[in-house]
């Protein structure tokens, strides 16, 4: 005879409940969910036979004959549960990593997009699914790439297991940037990759959208004069890397703070405004009041031509401006050979 209680000990407790009935005189019907087929029924402490004794639709207990009253029907109604999935050696061996090594032939993945490895185009990321480049880094509280000091730290070869052609690295307390191979190190920016700075293998550095200007005056002839008390505005553009000099007001913008190198070379006319003697006098300001540098020549002869040059090492901030000025003592003009011009360049 088999007892609900012995049945409890075998399976344990956490795998069934147990509910207790005291039936009626004649009663049939226990409510009870179950799941079917998963369920014991017991009288008196005797097991009952189902489809025999008595009938089970998920929902109640049915007794194929009525129960006597203080008859004790108890149901045990066990939890439900799925076998694993079981592999022999040679599937298993071709689904799980080997803790000892191992090689993969598709893509990894772990999380949804925390470490992903692409076999088909050899590209890393860390925190995408979608790397453009063979590492990526994106998102997460730890930005960047981070790798062990040494050098070189990061490589660059220019095919596989090759000689690196350009690195970072680190030694001591230096680091290094460097391009092997005879080739120069191209620093970019932008979208599209616009060089911005060029260093050869000989050390020769350009920096090709460095802010600088030349323009001088236009056609020469005598006639063409600045008198004073004028901004010189030059119309013939030489050349302006960033259009930072305007021909409509004459003036220099400074882009970025930086330091600033200017150089000036008038031309004085034959005959000025002050009878018998020439003079060339300009001056170049910063903001259209502030008289940096003055340059001045003068003669006592009218047959002579009197000229002044000048430079200027100058500090300005962004939207700072400079221009050329004639004084109250002296005018400019400028004969075929072109001789009046002024010049400046961003120094760093």
């Amino acid at each position: 005879m088999t007892r609900a209680r012995d049945v409890a000990n075998l399976i344990g407790s956490g795998n069934y409940s147990s509910t207790t009935f005291t039936a009626t005189a004649g009663q049939t019907a226990f409510t009870i969910s179950h799941t079917q087929g998963f369920i014991q029924v017991f009288m008196n402490g005797l097991l009952l036979d189902e489809t025999v004794d008595y009938t089970s639709n998920g929902s109640a207990v049915t007794l194929t004959s009525g129960a006597a009253a203080g008859d004790e029907i108890e149901v045990v109604a066990y939890n439900t549960f799925s076998v694993g999935d079981a592999l022999n050696q040679a599937a298993a061996d071709t689904r799980y990593v080997n803790a000892t090594g191992d090689t993969m032939s598709g893509d990894l993945t772990v999380g949804s997009s925390g470490f992903f490895v692409d076999v088909s185009d050899d590209v890393v990321g860390v925190g995408t699914t979608s790397p453009a480049t063979p590492i990526a880094k994106f998102g997460g509280s730890a930005k960047g790439l981070a790798v062990k000091a040494g050098q070189p730290t990061v490589a660059v070869e220019a095919s596989a297991n090759s000689q690196y052609v350009g690195y970072l690295g680190q030694a001591s307390t230096n680091t290094y940037l460097g391009a092997l191979g005879g080739g120069s190190l191209i620093m970019q920016t932008g979208t599209s990759g616009t060089t911005r700075i060029n260093i050869d293998s000989s050390g020769r550095r350009t920096i090709p959208y460095q802010p600088s200007f030349s323009v001088r005056s236009n056609a020469g002839n005598s006639g063409n004069t600045w008198q004073q008390d004028n901004v010189i505005k030059f119309q013939t553009v030489q050349h302006n890397v960033g259009s930072h000099y305007s021909t409509s007001t004459g003036r220099f913008t400074a882009p970025v703070n930086g330091f600033y190198v200017f150089h000036y070379v008038g031309f004085g006319y034959n005959g000025g405004l002050i009878a018998a003697t020439n003079t060339t006098a300009v001056a170049l300001r910063r903001n259209g009041s502030t008289h940096v540098v003055v340059v001045y020549d003068y003669t006592h002869s009218s047959s002579t031509y009197p000229s002044s040059t000048g430079s200027v090492g100058l500090y300005l901030t962004a939207n700072d401006y400079v221009d050329m000025y004639t004084s109250s003592q002296g005018q400019y003009a400028d004969a075929s050979n072109l001789y009046t011009h002024w010049s400046g360049y961003l120094l760093h």
